[in-house]
Parts: C-alpha cells; structure tokens; sequence
C-alpha cells in the first residue's frame, strides 16, 4: 500500500474516532453536551500514537478524575484554579520522560470543564459523575483506535530523560500559569475564551525558552491566519451543516499534523484554529466568538511572554551549571 493509502486509513480511523462519542452523546439525548467529548478522545489518542500503552491509560483515568472534579465545583474560581494547577504540575512532572508534549490535551481537557462545564444533567452531583465517566469512555475509545493507528505509522523513538531541575522548573511555572489563567477565568465567568487562554499558555511556555520563543510568535501568527481563514468560509457558505463538515475536516488535518512533527507549528495553529472556531460558532454568534478567541490567544501569549522574560536570566545563567547546552 502506497503513502497515499496509508494515510487516507488514518485520516479515516481519526474521524471515526472524533466522530462515534459525539454520534453517541446525540443518540443518548445529551447532543448540548456531544462536543465536549472530542478533547477527551484525543486525549487517550495522541499518546496511544506517540508514546505508549501506560502513558495513554494514565491520561485518560487522570482526564477524567480531574473532569469530575472541576464539574463538581463549577463557578469556583480557587476549585478551579486548584485543580488545574494539580493538572499542570502532574503533566510538567512527565517532561522527566519526554512525556509532557503527548500529555498536554489533558491540560486543555481540564480547562475547557472547568471554564464552560458541559451539562449532561440538571443535578450537579450527577452531572459530575456522567462527565467523568463519559470523558474516561470516550478517552479509552480514543486509546483503542490510537493503538491501532500506531501499527500504521513509523515508531518513535524513547525520549531521553529529562534533567530534574529543568523538569521540576517547567512542572511549577506551568502549574503557576495555568492556576493563574484558571483563577482569572472562572472569576470573570470567561467562558470559552477562558479555556481558549488556559490552551494559549500551555501550548506557548515549553521546557526550554528558546522553543516558548519560537512558539510565542507561530501560536499567534497561526491564529491570525486561522481567523482569516474561518471568516472566508463563514462569509462564503451559508449552510451551517457543511460548516460543520468543514471544521470537522480541519480537526482531522490539525490531528494528523500534530502526529507529525516534521510540519511547523504555526500550520498547525493555523488549520485548529478554523476548526475550533466553526465547530463552536453559530452563524449568529461567528464574529463574536472568532474576536473572543483573538483577545484570549493574545491574553495567553502576553502572560507566557512575562514568565519567559522573568525567568529567562535565570534559565540562562543555570543551563551551563546543569550541562545544557541551551536554556
């Protein structure tokens, strides 16, 4: 089989595997809530793919621990900061293996719940224990068919370790930033833009400040140019189905390009950014949520340059202390 199949398998199998939670959701009567499922799927998806059976299973009990928790004290901002703070610290602490990276949809996850908890149920007792178990099932779906596309695509190597101190000062900065960011959000009742401000920062600020660097201006180019692209589609297509269709065609892309780090970031950034924007946005509501999401990614990378200018004298002065050959 050439490339060309190869890939078209696995472009197919990602969107069974976006698509069957949400189709499930709908069928069970909860359709407000069918979107929330696809980060969840991801989450047990990307590390399946990339990293390994252990990492991905961890990080779907831990999305849905985490999920359950921040549903069960919606509207409070130190809950939420709390809890996504703990999230944070336990993802920073996987950088010691290489882990971090395939790990962050978990981060993300948890702050879409905590900033816009979806409703499955009037009680919120048991609205927590329904999006906990639905998060854990459609993150366990995700880890099946992620097992199966990874015997479709070329093995990644094992990381090497990580130091401790470099470890230890990525898992604290990015617990800080994201409590903050948490905090900052549920307190202003943000919303959506909150969670898209908490996904600014963590996908910004990385281990090394010479990658948040390069990372700071492609986040930002990518969604400028994303914007574009979602507000020529939304100006030239009427039809909110085929919308749909379009963003959903755009998440499949961004999750294949995320599997591939050979494609800059920024094209990433760029194709999620559309796909986000037309799966959230009604027609009525395009301009409004397209500007919300400007105004956080900008909120998001202003707050993640601040921690690199604050820390970089100090990450500079300590890498030739630790060996690194770069801060």
């Amino acid at each position: 089989m050439g490339r060309f199949g190869r890939t078209s398998i696995i472009v197919a199998l990602l969107g069974l595997a976006l698509l069957v939670p949400t189709v499930a959701a709908h069928l069970l009567g909860y359709s407000a809530a069918a979107g929330a499922l696809v980060l969840p799927v991801a989450v047990g998806l990307v590390p399946a793919i990339l990293a390994d059976l252990r990492t991905a299973l961890l990080a779907s009990v831990g999305v849905s621990l985490a999920s359950g928790l921040a549903a069960a004290t919606t509207g409070n901002a130190i809950a939420g900061a709390a809890i996504m703070a703990v999230t944070a610290l336990l993802v920073g602490v996987a950088c010691r293996w290489g882990r971090s990276k395939v790990l962050i949809v978990v981060i993300i996850t948890v702050g879409f719940v905590i900033c816009q908890t979806p409703a499955f149920a009037t009680a919120a007792p048991r609205n927590a224990l329904i999006l906990a178990g639905a998060t854990l099932a459609s993150s366990l779906w995700g880890v099946a068919v992620g097992r199966v596309v990874r015997l479709r695509v070329p093995t990644h190597p094992t990381p090497a370790l990580e130091a401790w101190d470099r470890t230890w000062a990525y898992a604290i900065t990015i617990a800080v930033l994201t409590g903050i960011a948490a905090f900052v959000s549920v307190n202003v009742n943000w919303g959506h833009g909150g969670a898209w401000f908490i996904l600014t920062v963590v996908v910004v600020f990385q281990p090394y400040l010479q990658d948040s660097f390069q990372r700071t201006w492609q986040r930002t180019a990518g969604t400028i140019l994303g914007l574009l692209i979602a507000s020529t589609i939304h100006e030239l297509i009427p039809w909110q189905p085929l919308i749909v269709i379009i963003g959903m065609i755009f998440m499949l892309v961004a999750t294949y390009l995320l599997m591939n780090p050979a494609y800059p970031y920024w094209l990433f950034a760029s194709l999620l950014t559309p796909a986000i924007v037309l799966l959230t946005s009604s027609p009525t509501n395009f301009d409004s949520t397209a500007a919300a999401r400007l105004f956080a990614t900008l909120a998001g990378v202003g707050l993640a340059v601040l921690a690199e200018a604050l820390l970089a004298p100090l990450y500079r002065s300590a890498a030739p202390k630790h060996g690194h050959t770069r801060y």
